[in-house]
C-alpha cells in the first residue's frame, strides 16, 4: 500500500512538472479569418484580421489543449461596402455582433489537426469540425484550417442577387500565429 501511494505521488509530481499549460493569444493583425460565399454570378470573399484567437498550450508536451476564438462580425471586409452592409443586415449584426468558437476536443497527428467544438453565430450554436495543419517556425506556432457551415442551419436567410440566392454553404479559412513561451 505504501509503495502504491508513493508511485501515485511520483506520477502526479512527474505529470505536473512536465505538463504546464499557458494561455497564448494569437498575433493581432497577422492572424485572420476569411469567409467564402458563392453565388451563380460571382463569389464573395471577406476577411477579418482582428479576430481574437486564444489557445491553452501544454508546454511540457508541446501541444494545443484547448482553443477559443471571438470575431466581431462588423470587422469582415469584402472590399465592397454595399455588399458588407447588406451582409450585416442579413445576419442581423446589431442583434448578434460576434461569432464565438470553443473547442471540445483537439486531435493531433503529426502536423494534422482536427478541432471539434461549438460555434455560435446568429444566436445559434452548432458543433463544427475544423481540419487543418499545425507547424512550428522558430518560436512561433502556426495553425491553418478550414470548415464550412450551412447558413440555414444557423437560421440565416440566404442573400440574393437578382432574385437568385447564394449557395447555402459558407466556407471559412483561418490562419493563426502564436508566439510560444521561451
Amino acid at each position: 500500500m505504501k509503495f502504491l501511494l508513493i508511485s501515485v505521488l511520483v506520477m502526479f509530481l512527474f505529470s505536473t512538472v512536465f505538463s504546464q499549460t499557458v494561455l497564448i493569444e494569437a498575433e493581432n493583425g497577422v492572424s485572420y479569418v476569411q469567409y467564402f460565399l458563392r453565388h451563380p454570378l460571382h463569389s464573395v470573399r471577406a476577411i477579418n484580421n482582428e479576430v481574437k484567437f486564444l489557445i491553452e498550450f501544454d508546454v511540457g508536451y508541446n501541444k494545443i489543449v484547448k482553443a477559443e476564438a471571438v470575431a466581431d462580425v462588423f470587422k469582415f471586409n469584402s472590399g465592397n461596402s454595399n455588399r458588407d452592409s447588406h451582409a450585416m443586415e442579413v445576419i442581423e449584426a446589431l442583434k448578434y455582433p460576434t461569432v464565438t468558437f470553443k473547442s471540445n476536443d483537439i486531435k493531433l497527428n503529426g502536423d494534422n489537426i482536427i478541432v471539434n467544438g461549438s460555434l455560435t453565430f446568429h444566436g445559434q450554436t452548432r458543433e463544427i469540425t475544423m481540419n487543418g495543419k499545425v507547424k512550428q517556425e522558430g518560436k512561433s506556432l502556426i495553425v491553418e484550417g478550414s470548415f464550412q457551415i450551412s447558413l440555414t442551419d444557423f437560421k440565416v436567410k440566404r442573400p440574393t442577387l437578382l432574385f437568385i440566392p447564394t449557395d447555402d454553404t459558407l466556407k471559412f479559412y483561418i490562419y493563426a500565429k502564436f508566439n510560444l513561451p521561451k
